[in-house]
């Protein structure tokens, strides 16, 4: 999941520098994306990122990867690694998709309580 996750990342900011000219955030900032780009590139940046925090249902490589890894291996995935999703999430899909956040915003909290009660 976390490969497909990045991919779909990297496939997504090659299209915004495609459409922009530019990757420089403060550049992208003052851009403004139609309400069809911000639907599409939010998804994308929604299912890269949950595949990152993880979230339901592209959660199920974390247990295995707690296993697997050795106990630095897996302090640094817990207490570092999984909270990058969130920051990502929050500091490029809000601010550059805003009305994709607001159109979507009952859809991630649905998801949000599944994962709780999950």
């Amino acid at each position: 999941y976390t490969l497909l996750g990045s991919l779909l990342m990297l496939l997504t900011i090659l299209y915004i520098y495609y459409q922009v000219g530019t990757t420089d955030y403060e550049t992208l900032l003052t851009f403004s994306f139609s309400n069809h780009e911000q639907t599409l590139l939010w998804l994308a940046f929604f299912i890269s990122f949950a595949a990152k925090i993880p979230m339901v249902p592209v959660h199920l490589w974390l247990p295995e990867a707690h296993v697997e890894a050795p106990t630095a291996g897996s302090v640094i995935l817990a207490g570092i690694l999984l909270k990058l999703g969130t920051y990502g999430f929050i500091r490029f899909s809000f601010p550059l998709f805003p009305q994709a956040c607001f159109y979507f915003a009952p859809f991630v909290y649905s998801v949000s309580v599944i994962g709780v009660i999950y």
